[in-house]
């Protein structure tokens, strides 16, 4: 018998050790991941609305709706950015008013990650305020 017992730690315990590091890990990033998501929603929600001001103060100015996003520069934007996915944003005048509207983090056009802000004298409900 030994008058010391060896002393660290055993394989199961360092496995145990990383096992539970693993697990931390991957909370925290999911948390990260899912905050980023969300910011980026939010950014453009807000990027749309600016760019439905700027739209509606075209119109007051001339009395039409731009034909695309990009009557508006320089005048009333000074530049038309690319929503957070890389995709830009979408212009559709419709009859009295118009659309405008990023097509989310699916990055597909009608699906569930939407973004509109609807305008315009015939405005119907906007997905931007939610």
């Amino acid at each position: 018998m030994r008058a010391h017992p060896d002393r660290g730690m055993t394989l199961v315990e360092i496995m145990v050790v990383l096992v539970i590091l693993g697990l931390i890990a991957g909370a925290i990033g999911y948390n990260v991941f899912q905050s980023l998501k969300d910011a980026q929603v939010k950014t453009a929600k807000l990027d749309l609305q600016a760019l439905s001001n700027s739209i509606d103060l075209y119109h007051v100015d001339t009395g039409q709706w731009p034909d695309s996003l990009q009557q508006l520069l320089p005048k009333y934007v000074r530049e038309i950015r690319k929503d957070p996915w890389g995709k830009d944003y979408a212009y559709l005048r419709t009859g009295e008013g118009y659309d405008v509207y990023s097509f989310g983090p699916d990055k597909a056009q009608g699906g569930g990650d939407d973004i509109t802000v609807h305008g315009g004298d015939t405005a119907g409900p906007s997905t931007a305020g939610k």
